[in-house]
């Protein structure tokens, strides 16, 4: 039957209070992935991960767009923008949209903060170079003058690479933004553990072709690829914001037990990607506590509408 839970609830109060010191100590620093791994080694994951947590919060590179979301009004009625959200799905959206893989919730929120939006039609299981030339496609159709892309998971990794493979498309001097969900833009870890042995990498290979998907989206996902050993270099017209879903071993839903341990000894992670490595370098984080990959809480939905109310606001400012 297997666990319901990795563990009972955590007293997350008493968590909280035994951390703080220590972030106190970081004077605004957030630790890397090794040391975050070794605090887990030395205390605990749900120590060091609460440790990243509260170290987002208290950091003056993050902190303040934190603040920012939290103190908008979510609005009766909003305006219409100037503007498109432009939405890359995760991995498996077209076979398990229930998950919210298909950022539906977030194209309808979109929608009544007064967006246009589109959404990229990549294929559920394709490579990330298969769907880095599929939004190629998408874009060369694309008119709007300002443009956010929200991609989500996998998604980030798909954008990561088109941004690669076409640096100077045409589309990309109107891009205004990109929202990073629970980004793989980085490889995922939890990839590099399905390849780790050969047993593995056999069992991958045989639910790769079940699934009628190329073994060539497993080895690209893989931390090693050279699309993520490439530096990213963003345009300057281009914004990021990273959205991290932060969970304790507690908050694990029973889909992603298996992998949130099997990556654990690495640090802090969602189920799927260490939440360190999910941050694309250049622009602020706010973290979401309680959430894993699949990014699913009462806390996102309101989430949402600020965000979406400040990329409208944004967007006033740029084209003023």
């Amino acid at each position: 039957m297997g666990k319901f839970y990795i563990s009972a609830p955590v007293n997350e109060v008493a968590l909280a209070r035994a951390v703080a010191p220590y972030v106190h100590q970081l004077g605004g620093g957030i630790p890397d992935g090794a040391a975050l791994s070794s605090i887990a080694e030395a205390r605990n994951l749900d120590f060091a991960t609460m440790l990243l947590y509260q170290a987002l919060h208290a950091s003056p590179d993050h902190k303040q767009f934190i603040r920012t979301l939290d103190g908008i009004e979510i609005a009766n009625a909003y305006p219409r923008r100037n503007a498109k959200i432009f939405i890359i799905p995760a991995l498996f959206h077209a076979h398990y949209p229930e998950t919210g893989a298909d950022a539906a919730l977030a194209a309808e929120i979109a929608g009544a903060c007064g967006f246009d939006v589109s959404t990229a039609p990549v294929k559920s299981v394709g490579t990330v170079t298969e769907n880095a030339h599929i939004i190629r496609n998408h874009l060369d159709q694309e008119t709007a003058e300002n443009l956010w892309v929200f991609a989500v998971s996998k998604g980030s990794a798909d954008f990561r690479a088109f941004m690669h493979l076409f640096p100077q498309h045409s589309a990309i001097g109107r891009i205004r933004g990109w929202v990073n969900i629970c980004g793989l833009a980085n490889g995922c870890q939890i990839t590099d553990y399905n390849l780790g042995t050969r047993w593995r990498r056999i069992k991958y290979r045989l639910i790769c072709q079940l699934l009628g998907a190329k073994f060539e989206l497993m080895q690209e996902m893989s931390t090693a690829h050279r699309y993520w050993r490439n530096p990213l270099t963003l345009p300057a017209n281009m914004r990021i914001f990273n959205f991290m879903a932060i969970p304790l071993g507690c908050h694990i839903q029973k889909s992603l037990i298996g992998r949130y341990l099997a990556i654990s000894a690495l640090g802090p992670n969602d189920g799927m990607v260490l939440c360190r490595d999910s941050i694309i370098e250049g622009g602020p984080v706010y973290p979401v506590w309680g959430c894993d990959h699949f990014f699913r809480g009462p806390q996102v939905a309101p989430l949402l509408y600020r965000l979406f109310s400040h990329l409208g606001d944004l967007t006033c400012e740029s084209t003023r």
